[in-house]
């Protein structure tokens, strides 16, 4: 019998930093996701708040219905 796995994954360039927490950030972070996961939890906290695209909702001004057209001005 044959075995075959593909393995597609994505590389993603890492760099090492050192960050300052304070005292009661890091036990909340310790606590939640492990000593060894503070790193991939810091990481998507920074990438969520960070890289989200904006949204354009809420940005048109706001008009009243004395702006709208009658459908009868179509024709």
């Amino acid at each position: 019998m044959i075995y075959m796995f593909t393995f597609i994954f994505t590389v993603m360039h890492m760099a090492k930093t050192t960050l300052t927490l304070r005292e009661d950030i890091y036990e909340v972070l310790k606590k939640k996701y492990g000593p060894r996961g503070i790193s991939e939890a810091v990481n998507q906290i920074l990438a969520d708040a960070l890289l989200k695209e904006k949204s354009l909702f809420g940005t048109m001004k706001k008009t009243t219905l004395d702006d709208l057209r009658d459908h009868r001005d179509r024709i």
